[in-house]
C-alpha cells in the first residue's frame, strides 16, 4: 500500500540528510521524494511516497519523528489524500501546428509556457495518472524533447495520524 509521510523539518542539509539518511536504512521503497519550503520561516516541507505495510510505514514514522531537527511528520495513506505534480515538457512543435499543440493542452488543462522557434515547453499539475496521460498524448501527436516531473506532493483529506 503507498503511503505518504510529510515532515516539516528545520531548513538545513542536516536536517535533510538525517531523514533521508533514517528512510534509506530502513529499506523503503520510495516512490517519490519531494522538497519545497515549509508553513514557516526556517521550514523545509519533505513528502515522500513510500510503498510499503502499515506497521513498517508506523514505525518509520515514529523513528522520523524522534530525529533532531524534524519539527512535525504525519503520515496518511495515499488514497486518502490529494495528491498532485508539476511535469514540464518540451515539445518539438513547427509554428503551423501550434493550434494543434493548444488543442491538446485545453483538453488537459495545460499551459504553454513559452513558444521557442519549433518547439514549446508546457506545463500541467495534476495527479500522477492525469500528468502521464497528458505526457503520452504529447509523445504521440508532437514528440518529447525534454521532461522534467516533480514527483506527488500530498495533502491529507483529513487530519492524518
Amino acid at each position: 500500500m503507498a503511503y505518504a509521510l510529510s515532515l516539516c523539518i528545520d531548513q538545513e542539509l542536516l536536517s535533510l540528510n538525517r531523514a533521508v539518511g533514517e528512510l534509506r536504512r530502513r529499506n523503503l521503497a520510495i516512490e517519490s521524494l519531494a522538497v519545497g519550503p515549509g508553513d514557516g520561516p526556517g521550514e523545509t516541507r519533505l513528502t515522500v511516497i513510500v510503498n510499503t505495510d502499515d506497521a513498517t510505514a508506523e514505525m518509520a514514522m515514529r523513528k522520523l519523528d524522534k530525529l533532531s531537527g524534524v519539527r512535525g511528520a504525519t503520515r496518511f495513506r495515499v488514497e486518502d489524500a490529494i495528491t498532485h505534480e508539476l511535469a514540464l515538457v518540451k515539445v518539438h512543435v513547427p509554428s503551423e501546428r501550434l493550434a494543434e499543440l493548444r488543442d491538446v493542452c485545453a483538453r488537459y488543462k495545460a499551459t504553454v509556457v513559452a513558444e521557442l522557434p519549433d518547439e514549446a515547453i508546457v506545463e500541467l499539475a495534476g495527479s500522477g495518472s492525469s500528468v502521464l496521460a497528458f505526457v503520452r498524448a504529447l509523445e504521440i501527436t508532437f514528440g518529447i524533447r525534454e521532461l522534467v516531473r516533480s514527483g506527488p506532493v500530498a495533502l491529507a483529506r483529513v487530519s492524518a495520524s
